[in-house]
């Protein structure tokens, strides 16, 4: 022991005692992890099964016997504590790794680029190896380093397209303004996105085709991504009124139209904007928003329909050649349906065709016809109106529209068959209405007239009475058990 020095003194009582001690830490250690079943305890393991023991045979050559650090059994000693520690510290990055990615994704918020994700654990293996191969085997690298620069260059020069799209497509991996899922618009091609890749981006289209674009163009290209952030996007119409249409009535047609185009939101609500004032034409733009970009063509689509049944309820002419021609017939029938023809209409409804001459005379003068589209709203309870509405040509249905927007079916109406009672109210906070199955023609009577005939007839008051009352108790009873089978009354229509 006199051939000690107190350097070697002190490191032999490191693998004697501090070694000892601590691979009884690190074993205390590993069953408290068992016991918690922690995911580090592997990383723990390797440190007491494989660091420990290597450096404790590294110190027991080196500082406590004096042996060359260039002999092959301090080199293999080091090797194996320089990859038992870089494994070990591996396994710890990847356990945190899959930590932030879990982290991210239950938070809702974008995933973290895999190749970022990756960085850690590369620089690790890269300067293991530079330690590994450098410092403790003592292999210069100075000749290859060169050797891989020149190669390096010349094929930089080579395949520097396939170079760039490849950055390219790191850097859209890193940055991710686009993700799978993602309707973007980019140069002429519009789509979904299917795959990013290194090299290529894939979009399917609206025909179904795939489009493969290089991510150096993707690069270059200002990207137009309609789902990023907020999936709601803003569909724009433009189209033209005729002249003779006040801007308020106009407006006020395109507003109803875009209101009951399905996919259209509520909030932020559509806007109908003013664009071009000139005769005989009135340019104006209407703005919709909805939540998938993807039904963007369906919503111009069924909005462009039902704009032609809005301009003839609501009597806003559309758009006609400037120059026409008229050639009058005096014996010629009257545009619309005459009064005669609306009382043979109201005769056919069970309620009314009991009234004398002169109710359905009072009727017919004051009733308008309306058309409706298929799948619109005839009539609601929650609506201000005080006029009857009843089906001429077309099928309906009677629902229950409940406040959260879902509807339930109870009912069935076709020709003859009232639609709209001034007399329904809502019903626990559920609304009664009727929806059209098929193109409707509604004949719509006012109101005053409606009360001013029912304050005469005692039968027709009460008949509305009962089905109102009627259509209520079938409500309740489809709050109450909507899954009871449904049945038939005699209320003027058939109610299931």
């Amino acid at each position: 022991m006199s051939g000690f020095s107190s350097t070697s003194s002190i490191w032999a009582i490191v693998v004697i005692v501090i070694v000892p001690l601590l691979i009884i830490a690190t074993a205390e250690l590993d069953e408290r992890l068992r016991q918690r079943d922690s995911p580090f305890r592997r990383a723990a393991a390797m440190l007491r099964t494989w660091t420990l023991p290597f450096f404790a045979i590294w110190a027991l050559l080196v500082p406590v016997l004096g042996v060359e650090n260039d002999s092959i059994a301090v080199r293999i000693a080091l090797t194996g504590l320089l990859l038992s520690i870089a494994a070990a510290v591996q396994r710890a990055l990847r356990i945190g790794v899959d930590r932030t990615r879990t982290k991210l994704s239950d938070g809702g918020r974008r995933n973290a680029p895999e190749l970022l994700l990756m960085l850690p654990k590369l620089a690790v293996v890269l300067v293991s190896a530079w330690l590994l191969i450098d410092s403790v085997w003592g292999i210069d690298l100075s000749a290859a380093l060169t050797a891989l620069g020149v190669t390096s260059l010349v094929i930089s020069f080579a395949l520097q397209d396939t170079l760039s799209g490849l950055a390219s497509g790191v850097l859209l991996l890193s940055d991710q303004p686009i993700q799978p899922g993602h309707w973007i618009e980019v140069g002429d091609n519009e789509g979904i996105v299917v795959d990013i890749n290194w090299r290529t981006t894939r979009i399917r289209n609206r025909d179904g085709d795939m489009i493969i674009v290089p991510n150096s163009e993707l690069a270059q290209s200002s990207i137009v991504n309609h789902t990023d952030i907020d999936s709601r996007t803003r569909v724009v119409v433009s189209l033209t009124v005729a002249y003779v249409n006040p801007p308020t009535l106009a407006k006020a047609m395109l507003l109803d139209a875009a209101l009951g185009t399905e996919g259209v939101l509520a909030s932020p609500p559509p806007a109908v904007l003013v664009t071009t004032i000139d005769d005989p034409l009135m340019g104006y733009e209407v703005h919709m928003w909805i939540d998938d970009y993807a039904i963007a063509p369906r919503v111009k689509s069924d909005f462009g329909a039902l704009v032609w049944y809005q301009s003839h309820r609501h009597n806003v002419p559309l758009p006609s050649p400037a120059q026409d021609l008229f050639i009058h017939d005096g014996d010629a029938v009257e545009a619309g349906p005459g009064h005669a023809e609306i009382r043979v209409a109201l005769s056919r409804s069970s309620l009314l065709s009991s009234l004398d001459e002169g109710d359905l005379d009072r009727l017919a003068q004051s009733t308008s016809y309306s058309r409706y589209a298929v799948g619109e709203l005839i009539s609601i309870s929650s609506a201000s109106t005080r006029d009857l509405m009843m089906i001429i040509e077309g099928n309906a249905r009677i629902v229950l529209r409940r406040p959260d927007g879902t509807e339930v079916t109870f009912g069935e109406l076709s020709d003859g068959d009232i639609a709209g009672l001034h007399a329904e109210q809502s019903v626990s906070g559920n609304d009664i209405g009727v929806r059209a199955v098929t193109d409707c023609q509604v004949a719509v009577v006012e109101g005053d007239a409606i009360e001013e005939v029912a304050s005469r007839s005692i039968d027709l008051a009460a008949a509305f009475n009962r089905m109102a009352a009627v259509r209520r108790r079938r409500a309740e009873r489809m709050i109450a058990a909507p899954d009871d089978p449904t049945e038939a009354d005699d209320d003027g229509a058939a109610v299931s």
